[in-house]
């Protein structure tokens, strides 16, 4: 009798997995690069084996439970594209302990390919603001850089404007600052059959007629929270590595700037994420709020969600001095600092490409 009850339990167990694994067959596959929360709730399958003992089977994910992808591009936070605004929303939600990566001056052979391998591997999707001027550049250059960018949208990450060439903003005259800008993402439409929506200015500088290009084109300021200084420490992995780390655990989380086109940039990328893997498990075992690695979509709501207390904390400002916040008001001394290994030319059309592991320009 207990023979026979046994092997009716491993038949019904039997028919409920082969049920579920037919189930998840046919299911639609979900492209694991697209944007969504990675919380799901799962359910469990078991069979009961010999001795009686549950055994998992397989794991189902509910259908109710799969979120829908998040929007892209989504509204405006920062419409009349105000600089200092742009600054503090870079910081997120306060103490969410949300991490956003960001990349600069690529796409460019050699690096950004590695970084879209580690990145993928790690099941991360970040911001990649890039310079257009490798994208018409001599070949093979030209035909590299094309494919890179493709694959860093198909492997789920944003694109953003960083300009053609890396240059100053404000030393420009209004017809070259629309052109750096313009052109540049006349070039990332052409290349990935989209039109960036995030906008970073090189060295974070800034100017009046930069802040009228961006309202009229509906474009949004992306600056960051913690600058590697990557620029500066050069061939030194594990200094990048570390400081990017130690402003982390300051600012509990935040939007981080490194560049891929620095080898020694993209090596400390896995050195951080194996720091946040660490770090994690501990805060865990304590109780705390682990960190979150965020895509772009995801965190910009986030910092949607500390939008009421910006505007709140700058309208007392704005009362206490009797005027309104003007578009530069409170930027840090440092904020214009990010140097760059791309070419900066006096002329667009004499801008010669560099290697990327030059020492950058001051």
């Amino acid at each position: 009798m207990l023979a026979f009850r046994a092997a009716a339990i491993l038949a019904v167990g039997a028919a409920v997995a082969t049920g579920a694994l037919m189930a998840l067959s046919n299911a639609p596959v979900h492209d694991r690069r697209a944007m969504r929360p990675t919380r799901v709730h799962r359910q469990v399958i078991a069979a009961a084996d010999a001795g009686g003992d549950a055994e998992p089977v397989a794991e189902v994910i509910a259908p109710d439970d799969v979120p829908e992808a998040a929007v892209w591009p989504p509204a405006l936070l920062n419409p009349e594209g105000r600089l200092r605004l742009a600054w503090d929303l870079t910081l997120g939600r306060p103490n969410s302990h949300e991490i956003l990566f960001t990349f600069d001056d690529g796409p460019n052979p050699g690096t950004t390919d590695r970084l879209l391998r580690i990145l993928d591997r790690a099941g991360i999707h970040a911001a990649f603001f890039v310079c257009g001027w490798r994208m018409e550049a001599e070949e093979p250059l030209r035909t590299r850089a094309r494919q890179i960018l493709r694959d860093t949208l198909a492997a789920g990450h944003i694109v953003g404007n960083h300009t053609v060439h890396h240059r100053v903003l404000p030393q420009l005259t209004p017809e070259q600052v629309r052109y750096e800008i313009d052109h540049n993402a006349d070039l990332i439409e052409e290349v990935i059959g989209q039109r960036p929506h995030l906008f970073r200015p090189p060295y974070g500088s800034y100017s009046e007629e930069v802040r009228r290009n961006l309202v009229r084109h509906g474009n949004e300021l992306w600056l960051w929270s913690i600058d590697s200084r990557d620029w500066a420490t050069v061939n030194n992995a594990e200094g990048v590595a570390e400081r990017v780390i130690l402003n982390i655990a300051n600012h509990a989380g935040g939007t981080v700037l490194l560049h891929d086109t620095h080898p020694w940039s993209v090596a400390a990328v896995p050195k951080i994420l194996r720091w946040i893997e660490e770090t994690n498990r501990e805060r865990v075992a304590q109780g705390r709020e682990p960190y979150t690695i965020v895509d772009p979509a995801r965190y910009l709501e986030g910092a949607r969600a500390r939008l009421p207390m910006l505007l709140a904390q700058q309208g007392q400002e704005s009362g206490r001095t009797g005027r309104a916040p003007s578009a530069d008001s409170a930027v840090p001394a440092d904020a214009a600092v990010e140097p760059t290994t791309g070419p900066v030319a006096e002329d667009p059309a004499v801008a010669a490409p560099v290697d990327a592991a030059a020492p950058p320009h001051d």
